[in-house]
């Protein structure tokens, strides 16, 4: 028996099963405004259109920065909303919209522009996406906390979301073959000779993006999800950015949550752009078609995996708690981290699909290291949600949307500083996309320590931060006790 056991979920708490439905579609669309620029960006710029890994990390690099920085300016504008509609709902709606619509537009550079007017047209297209992004998420990762006071209802809820980030996870890698196919079937005629995708099959597919995930799922939980505390703020006192972000980063528990997921974020996105160059230049001998075919068919498995872990996590959860279920899967990722050496190696092509050689062995990197990525997107959102509460507590306040900007601050901020860390490992490691798969030996050696070493430290540092966690079931259920002796019940009814 475990603390998380303690509290059980009345019927007053639940949420409906169509709301967690609706609000986990909007993690689709937030899956993949953060991972489709840079799952395009160096197929796209680096191997189409020829601009250097160094200038796209810097490209990638300074909108994540903008967008950072207006995370805690929409927190407090959502905290602060008080429309007919709700505090979340409205801006929901027109950020979804308009950041599809912005999307298909980072793609549009014409090829024969200078390589420093390529960077500039990619940098200027992406801080208005990401800004359309940031009214959107803000105010979205706000309605997810604030769903339930529920201390594993919470769980629950963020279980749903986690399967449609899992569902974006198994789709987002088949944008290049995607896009491959469509440069064949229908832009065959601008198709170089020595690619098997072109510009034109790009951008139908970055449209495609953007009109339906971005924008259609996006408008989902802005139109059919209620708010719970839209009535309860509407007298509450004007949260403040600044006192906001210095009282957040006063509390233990945020500071600790904080810390994990930079760390996660860091080796995660230089694992995630390491891992397509090993695909395609180490182990598919610089074939762009083929290394994509396999980095989408390792996405693939690693939502595959994600689906299964979803009730695996979420049983664990209410076994070990969310600090032990945590405590598991970082531990399978040590192990994880350490086998990548291991499993991207060339030569293990055991059945073939017409031309395409299919390695199944690098299958195993899903299966040690998915569940982690599940366990975060359930837990660390949880947790979260709980920090907020004790926030309430302690401040007064209902502020879920600063909690989560300053959360996606921090983490937008590893984010660039990551993307700037990819392009700084490829040149640091000699890589020269020129050359093909010719690369020097040592070059092939240094991205793989990169690939391994990342999520293998950042799981090691989580397993030692998660000791210091103070929330438990029981003082999460203490804290909702004197925050309803203080304010009353609420209920989306209010």
């Amino acid at each position: 028996m475990n603390g998380d056991d303690i509290v059980k979920t009345s019927l007053a708490d639940r949420v409906p099963l169509t709301e967690k439905m609706i609000l986990g579609m909007g993690s689709l669309s937030s899956f993949f405004g953060y991972v489709a620029v840079n799952s395009l960006a160096y197929p796209v710029y680096n191997m189409i259109l020829g601009v250097s890994p160094a200038l796209i990390s810097v490209g990638l690099m300074i909108p994540r920065i903008w967008d950072a920085f207006t995370d805690p300016v929409m927190g407090r504008i959502s905290d602060n909303c008080h429309s007919r509609f709700g505090r979340r709902k409205p801006f929901i709606v027109i950020g979804a919209l308009l950041m599809g619509l912005t999307f298909g537009t980072i793609w549009m550079v014409p090829e024969n522009w200078s390589e420093g007017v390529k960077i500039a047209f990619f940098i200027s297209t992406q801080i208005l996406f990401f800004t359309f992004f940031t009214v959107f998420y803000v105010p979205y990762t706000a309605l997810t906390y604030e769903m339930t006071p529920d201390y594993n209802e919470r769980t629950r809820v963020m279980a749903y979301n986690a399967f449609f980030h899992k569902l974006g996870e198994f789709v987002y890698q088949w944008m290049i073959p995607l896009a491959a196919f469509f440069s064949i079937t229908y832009f065959a005629a601008s198709l170089p000779e020595d690619q098997d995708v072109n510009i034109s099959g790009v951008r139908s597919v970055a449209w495609l993006v953007g009109l339906v995930f971005l924008a259609g799922f996006g408008l989902l939980p802005g139109l059919f999800v209620r708010e719970r505390f839209h009535k309860k703020t509407e007298h509450q006192e004007k949260v403040k950015l600044f006192l906001s972000a210095k009282e957040a980063f006063s509390n233990l528990a945020f500071l600790i949550l904080v810390s994990i997921i930079v760390l996660n974020t860091l080796s995660g996105v230089l694992a995630m752009g390491i891992d397509h160059y090993v695909l395609v230049y180490y182990m598919g001998d610089g074939n762009i078609a083929l290394g994509s075919v396999w980095k989408a068919l390792l996405s693939s498995g690693y939502a595959i995996v994600g689906f299964v872990s979803i009730p695996v996590i979420s049983y664990l959860a209410s076994k070990l708690g969310k600090k032990g279920s945590l405590y598991f899967v970082y531990a399978l990722m040590v192990v994880g981290g350490i086998m990548k050496w291991f499993i991207f190696q060339p030569g293990h092509r055991i059945f073939y699909i017409g031309k395409i050689g299919i390695d199944p062995i690098i299958l195993i990197d899903p299966i040690l290291c998915g569940p982690m990525w599940v366990a975060v997107k359930i837990m660390l959102a949880s947790m979260m949600a709980d920090t907020c509460d004790e926030d309430e507590l302690r401040h007064g306040k209902r502020r879920e949307g600063m909690f989560g900007a300053v959360f996606s601050w921090v983490e937008k901020t590893a984010i660039s500083l990551s993307y700037l860390g990819t392009g700084l490992a490829l040149t640091w490691s000699g890589f020269n996309s020129k050359l093909g798969g010719n690369q020097a030996p040592e070059t092939f050696t240094s991205m793989r320590l990169f690939l391994a070493g990342a999520p293998t430290l950042a799981a090691l540092f989580a397993l030692v931060a998660l000791k210091f966690y103070p929330i438990t079931a029981k003082r999460a259920a203490e804290t909702r006790q004197k925050l309803e002796e203080r304010r009353g019940v609420v209920t989306v009814d209010n």
